[in-house]
């Protein structure tokens, strides 16, 4: 196999900043299967990645980590791989760059974030790839089914506080390279704009008008899936390699959207435990922990405007589907404002 040009930075302390490497760096219904449709259409299984095995060694080798033994994780975007004290992700499909991004923002969280430790982001060739410090837990989707619903009520109010104090970090300088599916960076703000310049906005207008500007940095993929649990407290909050700048409630959707269909969102091997009904109470228990996040005026708009984001590419070129779009969008925020108590 041809040797590996690894270009790696060992992070030691979160004061140290993350190589440039000269790029530029400018999924629940609709938010999911967008995902996933993306993946299928370019001809790739966001499951069953290729096997990355003999570069997860050498990159371990490189860094003179253990590496005699490690452990292949389900992921949807990228291949991830675990030893007993580091965790591996390693970019194969998708744009370019979202590890480095998740490297540029991890070491500027607070220790609230509940990040792991940073060890080492670089490039082999068209991949980068990422190591942390791993962080004993599993995921609370796999957790979930054998709480009890006053656990799964801490776990959410935990989750809530880590999610936080991502939202308040000093990060909001710090540019993806691209949101789900390979979406445009765009905010909601940014979108209404572009819709401006496409001449799409007279029917927009009602959905737009009271559209707030963005100010956190959002996670961009709050999930079950990327809460880690152990013995009773919520140990990290996982992959920000689409965080970026926006308005807290831009994270309710893929939340929601979870407790929508677990089974959809959930690796395969937890499909067949992952029921419904045991996630009616999560989004009441968000809304409690966090209510910040769901006092925006015209929340449907706004969740509507999240997906709206995600599809930009597709309004823009298929000019002829506006209406259609536009009616999927709200379908699918409607759905979502279902699951909230009423007022």
């Amino acid at each position: 196999m041809k040797s590996l040009n690894l270009d790696h930075q060992i992070l030691k302390n979160e004061q140290t900043s993350v190589a440039h490497f000269g790029v530029s760096t400018q999924h629940f219904g609709l938010h999911l299967d967008h995902v996933k449709s993306y993946f299928c259409n370019i001809g790739v299984n966001i499951i069953e990645h290729p096997d990355i095995r003999s570069r997860v060694y050498h990159i371990l080798q490189e860094l003179k980590l253990p590496h005699k033994s490690i452990e292949r994780v389900e992921s949807f975007s990228n291949a991830v791989w675990m030893t007993d004290d580091h965790v591996v992700h390693y970019h194969v499909i998708g744009s370019i760059g979202r590890l480095e991004h998740e490297a540029r923002v991890a070491v500027q969280l607070p220790p609230e974030a509940l990040y792991p430790e940073v060890v080492a982001v670089g490039r082999d060739g068209d991949h980068d790839w990422l190591v942390t410090k791993r962080v004993r837990g599993v995921s609370l989707s796999e957790a979930w089914p054998c709480l009890t619903p006053a656990e799964r009520q801490n776990a959410i109010s935990q989750a809530a506080n880590a999610l936080k104090a991502i939202h308040h970090s000093s990060t909001t300088h710090l540019v993806p390279p691209c949101l789900q599916g390979d979406a445009l960076v765009l905010s909601r703000q940014e979108l209404k704009h572009r819709l401006q310049e496409l001449g799409k906005l007279p029917s927009l207008e009602e959905l737009l008008k009271n559209n707030m500007a963005p100010s956190v940095m959002a996670h961009g993929d709050f999930n079950f899936n990327q809460v880690l649990w152990h013995e009773g407290k919520v140990t990290a909050l996982l992959d920000i390699e689409m965080s970026h700048l926006e308005a807290p409630d831009w994270d309710i959707a893929s939340f929601l959207g979870f407790c929508i269909n677990p089974v959809r969102s959930v690796p395969t091997h937890l499909e067949a435990i992952s029921k419904v009904e045991d996630y009616y109470d999560a989004p009441k228990w968000l809304q409690e922990a966090y209510p910040e996040m769901f006092a925006f005026p015209h929340l449907r708009d706004r969740l509507a405007l999240h997906f709206l984001v995600l599809r930009f590419k597709e309004l823009d070129e298929r000019p002829n589907r506006h209406e259609e779009i536009l009616g999927a969008v709200i379908v699918e925020a409607d759905k979502l404002m279902a699951l909230l108590p009423k007022q």
